[in-house]
């Protein structure tokens, strides 16, 4: 660890932890946080050793080589092969720093409106109680926020998937053959059915089937239909226990 080899280079300095600090410009703490492995040294502490102790910047960094650099062609080679290592090191720092920040990304949490129930076969009196906007973390859906919303399932067609009074998350396209196959929200006249999509291309056909095999598929003709339109799919449920 750095922090180890830190504490042995003071310690072959015959240096005190205030009196590294004082070479070094930082607080006596600094030093001890550094022999812990609770901060690293920044880069200008590095440069400073290289500097002021001819401290081997690769061994100090990977306790690889010398603790010191002796002659003035080592310095030279071990302070190019330290830096190498060093920008190893800020790169991975760097790394670590933006996954950490889409991870945040992630982790936050939005809301998405409840804008009312779908139908999963006949009418089922609801458990819950209703509410606007269900809240989940951002990297549970894929796209903008805003694309998203909240429906709460009436009925037991598409069980054991969905369960009636589970809230499904639809995110909105009215693409038919590109959400062929997925479990989607269909308005038909006015009520706003849940069932897997289908095109029969040959038939000319939206086929609309329960995931519970007691009920029956429906089978539409979209030419006799004139309020007619696809929601979405569903990206997501939330489901409370």
């Amino acid at each position: 660890m750095i922090g180890e080899r830190f504490h042995a280079l003071r310690q072959e300095l015959g240096k005190k932890q205030y009196q590294m600090a004082e070479d070094m410009g930082v607080n006596a703490s600094a030093i001890s946080q550094m022999e812990n492995d609770k901060i690293k040294p920044s880069l200008e502490s590095l440069l400073m050793l290289w500097k002021k102790y001819k401290v081997d910047l690769h061994w100090l960094l990977t306790g690889e080589g010398e603790m010191f650099c002796e002659s003035k062609n080592e310095l030279t080679m071990h302070k190019n092969k330290g830096w190498e290592t060093l920008q190893k090191m800020l790169n991975s720092s760097l790394e670590e720093i933006a996954n950490a920040k889409m991870n945040l990304v992630d982790s936050t949490v939005i809301d998405i409106p409840v804008v009312g129930e779908i139908a999963a076969g006949a009418p089922v009196e609801s458990n819950i109680h209703s509410t606007d906007t269900i809240s989940i973390r951002k990297g549970m859906i894929k796209g903008n926020p805003a694309n998203f919303v909240s429906l709460r399932v009436n009925g037991h067609s598409m069980e054991p998937t969905l369960h009636h009074d589970d809230i499904i998350i639809i995110n909105q396209c009215g693409d038919w053959e590109k959400l062929s196959g997925k479990i989607c929200a269909v308005r038909i006249d006015g009520a706003i059915t849940l069932k897997m999509m289908t095109l029969d291309l040959s038939t000319k056909t939206i086929v609309l089937l329960p995931l519970n095999q007691e009920y029956n598929p429906i089978l539409i003709k979209p030419d006799e239909h004139s309020d007619l339109s696809l929601i979405g799919n569903v990206a997501s449920l939330y489901r409370r226990f």
